[in-house]
């Protein structure tokens, strides 16, 4: 797991960034009717070849592992009793451990994303939880494709890349306080 979470972190010098306006959501409607006006959409078998080349590309540098083990189990436990029964990854020996967790889309490329979760509402400090600090995700860009199907054409998919912000670890802050 320390290798998923060193990995994800770094992600961000592994991207090709296109310029802010591609990372805006906008309505699949006009993408796709924008996307066939032009004669960009492709067919399933072009939608397949392009996905697996950028997969080739960009995610086969990464190695993030398809089945991430479950997370532990929520209930009445206090999150240092969680921290304690994890093993000694990275993520569970930090001051602000957390989880992965599978993030399913299946309109993006890739289709599943592993995505990190603050186990703490406090930090770790002094094997207690102390909640005078927040534990807070850390974001890093990805690329990723989106694709949406083509307004003229309902068997040929418009496909863009598009830079989303996943929470790749989590840290210890002092809170925001109000001004």
């Amino acid at each position: 797991m320390t290798c998923v979470s060193l990995r994800m972190i770094s992600l961000g010098s592994l991207l090709i960034f296109n310029h802010p306006s591609s990372s805006s959501s906008s309505s699949s409607s006009s993408s796709s009717s924008s996307a066939a006006a032009a004669g960009r959409c492709v067919t399933e078998e072009q939608l397949r070849n392009r996905a697996e080349s950028f997969q080739r590309r960009y995610w086969g540098k990464l190695g993030v592992p398809k089945n991430l083990p479950p997370p532990p189990p929520r209930g009445t436990r206090t999150c240092v009793q969680l921290t304690h029964e994890l093993s000694s990854d990275l993520n569970n020996r930090a001051i602000t451990p957390w989880r992965y967790s599978l993030n399913q889309d299946v309109d993006r490329i890739p289709h599943e994303i592993a995505i990190a979760e603050c186990i703490c509402q406090g930090c770790i400090i002094n094997q207690r939880e102390d909640l005078r600090y927040n534990s807070v995700p850390v974001f890093a860009p990805l690329m990723v494709l989106k694709k949406s199907r083509c307004g003229n054409d309902p068997n040929k998919y418009a496909v863009k890349k598009v830079i989303i912000s996943v929470p790749v670890a989590c840290t210890c802050v002092v809170p925001k306080y109000a001004e």
